[in-house]
């Protein structure tokens, strides 16, 4: 079986194209299946399946200057050139495409092209594919009746001075209720988001994101802080994100709560961050990474924190915070999207109201002054992870899917 993924960007991208990479990798070591990786951005080690959806750099241009066009008409990422790319370039037929993010990357023209001849599969990472644009609404609910002054316009992916927003969204709409694409989501949350606005002729399909416990999983955190030079005697609350500076992220709320501890704890802080953020963590004991691509590494850094402290205030199923519970560090963290599916409060975690920093405090208070209570949400989380977020079941989970497809059990 001939399977196109198409992201974003591979492994090196945010958590939506790292899942894709992941599937693409695990379907390879899967003798009845050959899997390409199309991806819109792809690092420079990329792997021998991965190829650039916009091709070489004469390519790259015209396919950037289409998009910049697409922008200036209000029409974001709607009438760009990759689908036409990757019909030329494209070495075999394939039997099936698959698509997660597509926001900078592919046209849902193209898809609705492209779903009339091949079967189409199409995982839902954020909010964007229901929404006019924004891949989060925040406290926007317009998308719930009809997308319109919208309030995200002038931010990415949007980017655009031209509110065409309620066409963007009647079009993903039409196309989700009329055409054979199978939806799939990583939460129920999501996917009952997209059930408030879409009437799918496929409803979505709950597929939970995966981690691979080779690499994250427990390890002596002594000699885990020894070796990457961390303090061995204080409270260690982990902060991460792409950038530390997103505010759909939370990281300014969880300094704030930060700082209402008493005595202070050290923070290790992985993520790019600004240097005209840097004022955010001033006066703070924080050792700051950099943004780390490297698995192995920043599985140890997981492994090495006391806690992950996870204010976002926007979120499907994040990966990290599965990451982080298979490496034994609990999280406290916003009731956010689908976290609380993987979090369980008083169980595996400390869960508070989204935006309650005080709940944040409460949480880091209590897991301090009770070390035998993380102990026991380590242990549970570990289970947790093991029984629902493994590789084999998110493999097998796809491969039903794909089969199904084939067979044109989904009508």
């Amino acid at each position: 079986m001939n399977i196109a993924i198409v992201s974003k960007s591979d492994a090196t991208g945010g958590g939506g194209s790292r899942l894709a990479s992941g599937l693409v990798r695990l379907l390879n070591n899967n003798s009845k299946y050959v899997a390409h990786h199309w991806a819109g951005r792809p690092g420079i080690n990329s792997d021998w399946y991965t190829y650039k959806l916009h091709g070489g750099q004469w390519l790259s241009l015209i396919q950037g200057a289409c998009s910049i066009i697409s922008r200036f008409i209000g029409l974001p990422d709607f009438l760009t050139p990759e689908f036409l790319i990757h019909m030329n370039r494209k070495t075999v037929e394939y039997d099936l495409y698959h698509f997660h993010d597509i926001s900078f990357t592919f046209s849902p023209l193209a898809i609705s092209w492209l779903a009339k001849r091949k079967p189409i599969i199409w995982t839902f990472h954020d909010c964007s594919p229901f929404t006019g644009g924004c891949i989060y609404p925040m406290d926007c609910k317009a998308h719930y009746a009809h997308c319109n002054n919208c309030p995200q316009l002038d931010l990415l992916p949007l980017g655009t001075s031209i509110d065409l927003t309620g066409y963007m969204q009647q079009y993903k709409r039409r196309l989700l209720q009329k055409s054979s694409i199978i939806p799939i989501s990583p939460s129920k949350w999501l996917a009952e988001e997209a059930m408030r606005v879409i009437d799918f002729k496929i409803a979505p399909i709950v597929i939970p994101n995966y981690v691979d416990t080779n690499i994250y999983k427990p390890l002596d955190r002594k000699i885990l802080r020894s070796i990457l030079g961390l303090p061995q005697n204080q409270f260690i609350v982990l902060l991460t994100a792409t950038s530390l500076s997103e505010v759909r992220k939370g990281s300014h709320l969880a300094v704030e709560a930060v700082r209402k501890i008493h005595p202070s704890p050290f923070i290790l802080a992985i993520g790019k961050s600004e240097q005209n953020h840097s004022i955010l963590f001033q006066g703070l004991n924080i050792y700051n990474t950099g943004y780390i691509y490297n698995d192995q590494l920043l599985a140890q850094y997981y492994a090495a924190a006391d806690v992950f402290l996870f204010p976002t205030l926007a979120d499907n199923l994040p990966t990290v915070a599965i990451e982080t519970m298979a490496c034994g560090t609990p999280a406290i963290a916003f009731a956010t999207g689908g976290v609380p599916e993987i979090i369980e409060h008083g169980k595996t975690g400390w869960l508070a109201k989204t935006g309650d920093v005080q709940g944040l405090v409460d949480g880091l208070n209590y897991v301090i002054k009770r070390p035998d209570i993380l102990n026991e949400w380590r242990i549970y989380g570990i289970d947790k992870v093991k029984e629902r977020y493994t590789k084999e079941k998110f493999l097998a989970a796809h491969m039903r899917v794909y089969q199904n497809a084939l067979n044109g059990d989904y009508k």
